[in-house]
């Protein structure tokens, strides 16, 4: 027979229920011949020999390789891939087979965890899992999550409940990702009810490692990554800041002979001489942010087990230095998971983890919003000027706005240290006894200990500046800003809590019915206590403890405990008839010390159904293509206490008076009162939910869709009075009451695409999720204009002035309203209400959305071949605003060192002078230059905030496994190289800065790009 003869091979293909299977994928070997079977299972196709293999695959199937041996005509039997099919996904206070699976989650494994850089467990997640809301606003070591959101900010309270292997806990994990297997989030009622009173937001489950059964392996994991500053503006230096500052001046209309810088001065700045000893040319963050900064992280685990005992156990470590000196975050992990079959009905899990933190920085915080922070020393430092004098004492820029004198190297290497020391430590045992008399019937009880304590120890040092005044050309030898003296405070938190669950579970299936339930009590108590101490006056500043401290601060000398109770009943029970139709109903029993006795309990119910579409016979005829479709709806109701943790604590809300003014007898005494009374008649804040989804699966896993839609309802939410009531009444009115309402609605959408061809292996995922709120209640004064009102729009909004474009001329000015002086280049206002003035109290209006966008979206892109792997995703967010200017808690606006040149008195970005309006320059993209201060309202106005949607390459990793039969001789199992990327690049509205820069700050910390070089061993 000639090598290019073609010969014709058919047949059919079944399942073990001789059932045909629609769609199963027929590839010849070489991967150049193939077929898909039709409506009966068949299928035919060419070859080349005789002997060729076959390899038939099907979702839910295990692949089968066929060696024709001459056959032309065959029959295929495909068993189904129990491993698929058992597929099981972390839910509430246990597992489901995901094929069962009602409620609105998403799931995120080890594996693809491990993909990102090393960090911060919430950071990775960015991306990863549809209807999760990530954002991360500083770069600095210990201080670098994300803040999480499960379908915005809008869902109930705000903040999603975390849940360690089953023990909820009050904040983010800091633990290792080596030791997560997976984390899921519960985004609709069904899926969270079983949390009740603290779900409202949705839910994170963290689900760590545990034994199989196997021989011992030993993984090491280790990684060297350098970070760098992502966006940062360009500040100007010292020849130009002299440059720009005259021409402001100039256009102020100061005369030539006063201004700042006169032609020799700036001569000595642009050209210093070896006698020169102020003037010069200083990047001041060229100075502060090193060129890169390294990361440490090694990890060592144990696992493996037999059918009696299995077991998993790590170790790790992560030393973090920061872009700055003095910053550094170094933490060192702990885990042992066991899980022991005693006898055949009785089984036992024991866990205990732990880790301790070590968080460094300077005296002066590297932080945004603390008091002449680095950052903020930074930005008032005069470029002009020298680091140092000639016997090396720093040289402070003394800015005639009354800012102290500023050297952020001095700040950084002299002010002292901020040192945060944490420990922390989870101890969980679980006791399962199968009931022998009842098939299916268990008892359970799991029971944790959490402890974990808190020591910050910061000290303030003094040291001496030579501070420059430019206004009166001299100096003197002063202290630095930070302190006049040297002190020292501490503070010491400790939280200690144990958690109870006694459950009965039961599961049994009676030939088509499937049916199990769980019925669960859980106790939970949280004492905390802290306490705090300083002194100042150091005679010695050798050893900086409270011992040697000779006066007391007093106002520091504080301590105080808290305790909370909580106690619930879990109700779940599913139902399902052959693997078509779902049913799960869930509920549970609340109750809080939080609220009045007579509104203390709460009930949280919540139902969901399903259709496995495509296991009807008509479906498969109908649809072949399409291998999976299940349609799932949920509706129910969460609520929420977590504004109001301590409203019935009485003395929680107690006040000491400062001077004693109550005479008991002769002797007056401080008095003890109550700051507010106690509303007796204070509720549940509740939350209903409503989902419907979809997943689906077509031509074997070539196309998967997954869509969910939601409508969540908040009322009964809290609210203050305290604008509610004359100050007359001295505040003695409940904190709060029942009283707002608002609601959230949005989709979520999961597209993927899984093929192989010959030997390459790749994957497509792309999720996109949206969720927008809108306040239905609130408090408002009565007597405000419609279009003023918070009522009937999202929630966060930026207020303020519309602005209108740039005053072009006096002639303008004089036809248009204003708010304050004004002269042309500054912003031109919106007259809202018509009547020629521009006021606080009618023209004030929405001019941005919440800085919490309600849309994210992430594309991960996969691939395998010959041992190398890929992956990457391109993270993004879109429909939220960053205000460039200063809008404070306190409801303070101001300019900050980004929209007015010169503010402060500081330095400026080249962007803002460069492209600010001057008479030959009035096509601009800024405000007039300028260093006078003007009422003009300009810095309230939506010209300065900025539409913050962005699209990052947040990873990209290459790895590369050695061939088994090498890495067998060296003496180990798998060996894989890899490097890997983060914040590469960033494409954004926002040319100078970071998008998910913090909202308010005259200087933060940047998010950091990052280089990693990882290896991975197992022996």
């Amino acid at each position: 027979m000639s090598a290019h003869a073609q010969i014709k091979v058919e047949g059919n293909v079944f399942d073990e229920n001789d059932t045909p299977l629609i769609g199963v994928s027929v590839v010849a070997e070489g991967g150049t011949n193939g077929a898909i079977t039709d409506l009966n299972g068949h299928f035919s196709l060419m070859v080349s020999n005789a002997n060729s293999h076959l390899t038939f695959s099907y979702v839910g199937y295990i692949t089968q390789k066929v060696q024709l041996k001459g056959k032309k005509l065959l029959k295929i039997i495909l068993r189904e891939d129990a491993n698929l099919l058992d597929e099981v996904v972390v839910v509430g206070y246990g597992t489901q087979k995901k094929i069962n699976v009602t409620g609105a989650i998403a799931q995120v494994d080890n594996k693809e965890l491990k993909m990102a850089p090393s960090g911060s467990l919430a950071g990775m997640l960015a991306g990863r899992l549809p209807g999760l809301i990530s954002k991360q606003s500083s770069g600095q070591p210990g201080a670098d999550g994300a803040n999480l959101y499960i379908r915005g900010n809008g869902a109930g309270d705000g903040s999603p409940l975390i849940v360690i292997d089953g023990v909820i806990t009050d904040y983010f994990p800091s633990f290792s990702p080596d030791e997560v297997e997976s984390i899921t989030i519960l985004k609709d009622a069904t899926a969270a009810a079983v949390y009740g009173v603290r779900a409202a937001a949705g839910v994170i489950l963290i689900t760590t490692k545990r034994g199989a059964v196997q021989k011992p392996t030993v993984t090491y994991n280790g990684s060297l990554t350098l970070s760098q500053n992502t966006d940062f503006p360009k500040f100007l230096n010292g020849p130009d800041y002299a440059y720009w500052y005259n021409k402001a001046q100039l256009l102020d209309g100061v005369a030539e002979e006063n201004l700042r810088f006169s032609p020799e001065e700036i001569d000595r700045i642009t050209n210093p001489g070896e006698n020169e000893h102020i003037y010069g040319n200083t990047d001041w963050f060229d100075l502060l942010f090193r060129n890169t900064a390294p990361t440490y992280t090694n990890n060592v685990s144990v696992s493996g087990g037999t059918e009696k005992i299995k077991f998993f156990a790590s170790v790790g470590a992560y030393n973090q230095e920061g872009i700055i000196k003095r910053t550094s975050y170094d933490k060192y992990n702990f885990r042992s998971n066991m899980d022991a079959k005693i006898t055949d009905n009785f089984d036992l899990s024991l866990d205990l983890s732990g880790y301790v933190s070590e968080q460094d920085e300077p005296g002066a915080s590297a932080g945004v919003g603390s008091y002449a922070s680095i950052f903020q020393q930074a930005l008032l430092s005069y470029p002009y000027l020298k680091p140092y004098t000639a016997d090396g004492m720093p040289i402070a820029s003394i800015n005639t706005a009354g800012n102290g004198n500023n050297n952020p190297i001095a700040a950084r290497d002299l002010s002292g240290n901020n040192n945060v020391k944490k420990t922390y430590f989870q101890g969980n045992i679980a006791m399962k006894y199968q009931l022998p008399f009842v098939k299916g019937l268990s008892v359970k009880l799991n029971a944790s200990y959490l402890k974990n304590y808190t020591m910050q120890k910061k000290y303030f040092l003094t040291y001496d500046v030579y501070g420059w005044n430019q206004t009166t050309r001299q100096g003197n030898v002063e202290t630095g800003r930070i302190a006049n003296k040297v002190s020292l405070n501490q503070w010491f938190t400790e939280s200690e809590g144990y958690t109870i669950q006694p459950a009965l579970e039961y599961s049994n299936k009676f030939g088509k019915h499937a049916i199990s339930g769980l019925f669960l009590y859980e106790f939970s108590r949280t004492d905390e206590s802290s306490m705090s101490a300083g002194r100042t006056d150091f005679p010695i500043t050798d050893i900086m403890d409270l011992n040697y401290g000779l006066e007391v601060n007093k106002d520091l000398v504080k301590g105080g405990h808290s305790q909370a109770k909580r106690a619930g009943y879990v109700i779940r029970l599913n139902y399902s008839y052959d693997d078509k139709y779902l049913l799960e109903f869930t509920s549970r029993i609340d109750a809080s010390t939080a609220l009045p006795k007579k509104y203390r309990w709460g009930v949280f119910p919540g139902v969901s159904v399903g259709w496995r579409l495509s296991q009807e016979d008509f479906f498969k005829e109908a649809v072949p293509f399409m291998e999976n479709l299940k349609i799932r709806a949920s509706v129910g109701r969460l609520g929420s206490d977590r504004a109001i943790s301590n409203t019935m604590t009485y003395f929680s809300t107690a006040t000491l008076s400062a001077d004693p003014t109550v005479l008991f007898g002769t002797s007056p005494q401080k008095y003890l009162g109550l700051s507010s009374p106690v509303n007796p008649f204070l509720k549940w804040q509740l939350t209903d939910t409503y989902n419907v989804g979809i997943e689906s699966s077509m031509w074997n896993g070539l196309l998967g869709v997954e869509l969910d839609v939601f409508y969540m309802k908040t009322t009964r939410s809290l609210e203050s009075q305290s604008a509610n009531f004359p100050p007359s009444l001295g505040s003695y009115y409940p904190t709060y009451i029942n009283y707002g309402s608002h609601d959230n609605r949005g989709f979520e959408l999961v597209l993927s695409h899984n093929n192989h061809i010959r030997d390459f292996t790749y994957h497509v995922r792309g999720n996109l999720s949206w969720a927008r709120n809108k306040v239905l209640k609130m408090t408002e004064d009565a007597n405000v204009p419609d279009y003023k009102r918070a009522t009937g729009g999202p929630m966060g909004r930026y207020w303020g002035f519309v602005a209108d474009g740039l005053f072009q001329s006096e002639e303008e000015i004089a036809h248009s309203a204003v708010f304050g002086p004004t002269l042309p280049g500054d912003i031109k206002l919106k007259d809202i209400n018509g009547d020629g003035k521009i006021t606080w109290d009618q023209d004030m209006v929405p001019i941005g959305r919440s800085n919490t966008p309600e849309m994210m979206f992430g594309l991960n892109l996969g691939a395998e071949w010959k041992g190398f792997d890929f992956n990457m995703l391109l993270q993004g967010a879109a429909l939220f605003d960053v205000n460039l200017c200063g809008l404070y808690s306190s409801g303070i606006r101001d300019d900050t060192f980004y929209t007015r040149p010169f503010y402060a008195d500081g330095n400026t970005p080249y962007y803002l002078v460069e492209g600010a309006w001057r008479p030959d320059h009035t096509d601009a993209k800024y405000p007039r230059l300028g260093i006078e201060s003007r009422s003009n309202g300009g810095k309230f106005s939506s010209w300065w905030v900025e539409d913050g949607s962005y699209v990052r390459l947040k990873s990209i990793q290459l790895g590369y496994t050695i061939p088994k039969k090498w890495s067998k001789k060296a003496g180990f199992e798998r060996i894989r190289a890899y490097v890997a990327g983060g914040n590469l690049f960033t494409l954004s509205h926002l040319e100078h800065m970071d998008p998910e820069m913090p909202s308010v700050n005259q200087g933060y910390y940047p998010q950091q790009r990052t280089y990693e070089f990882g290896l991975n061993v197992t022996f």
